[in-house]
């Protein structure tokens, strides 16, 4: 929905971005955000990637993306621009949301000029997956949030007259992680879970001469207590 003629958009490290007037001109074609969904990870597993990728039928200016996410599921622990951008920034000071703005022009620096019409990767967001017991497979989401207190959209493609491309015209494709429940006491993975052939699996990994798989890290959680591979799970 456009909501205003201008927007003002206020960054939480203090710089202010003003961008023009809305316009029907580039609005047409195929536009959308999307996020890579169903990827698979373990309980407790670090650095599993979600990737951002715009598609439009236009020429592209800048992005604008405001995620959101359960935060007692997925932890965000980085985001990695792909494309290159004269302002590139993200901001997670909300709990359970990412704010991600990309400029191909800055006042500051020289323009680069619009993305051409097509796909592009704008970059790879990664996460932790709680290591609690879960109590069944889960999958969590990683959706887009529309904050009711700004007068803009919050999601949102910028065309090179600085219009703005947003839903419905632009569509939103959300992500999710798939996480496996574990077959606890399954440390060597073979599908047998307490035998002995577990319990060498795991002394030889707390002696630090055997590495575990994210997927053996989770199966070792024996008590389920969150630390995985410890001493207590013996």
């Amino acid at each position: 929905m456009l909501k205003k003629a201008f927007s003002l958009t206020i960054l939480s490290w203090g710089m202010v971005i003003l961008t023009g007037f809305f316009s029907s001109g580039y609005a047409s074609g195929d536009h959308v955000i999307s996020l890579s969904y169903r990827v698979t990870a373990d309980p407790g597993q670090a650095n599993v990637p979600l990737y951002l990728v715009m598609t439009s039928s236009t020429p592209i200016a800048g992005v604008d993306a405001y995620l959101q996410f359960d935060q007692d599921i997925l932890r965000f622990s980085g985001l990695e621009f792909l494309t290159r951008f004269q302002y590139a920034r993200y901001d997670t000071t909300v709990s359970g949301k990412l704010k991600i703005t990309l400029r191909r022009h800055h006042p500051d620096s020289t323009s680069l000029g619009p993305l051409a019409a097509g796909t592009d990767t704008l970059g790879v967001i990664r996460v932790k997956v709680t290591s609690a017991d879960l109590l069944g497979d889960l999958e969590s989401e990683m959706g887009y949030w529309e904050n009711p207190l700004t007068p803009y959209g919050d999601n949102r493609l910028v065309n090179p007259d600085s219009s703005f491309v947003e839903p419905p015209a632009l569509t939103l494709q959300k992500g999710s992680v798939f996480i496996r429940y574990p077959l606890y006491g399954d440390v060597n993975d073979d599908g047998y879970p307490h035998t002995i052939a577990d319990v060498i699996f795991m002394v030889n990994s707390l002696m630090g001469s055997q590495s575990l798989t994210p997927r053996q890290r989770a199966n070792s959680d024996v008590n389920r207590d969150g630390m995985q591979g410890s001493m207590t799970d013996f």
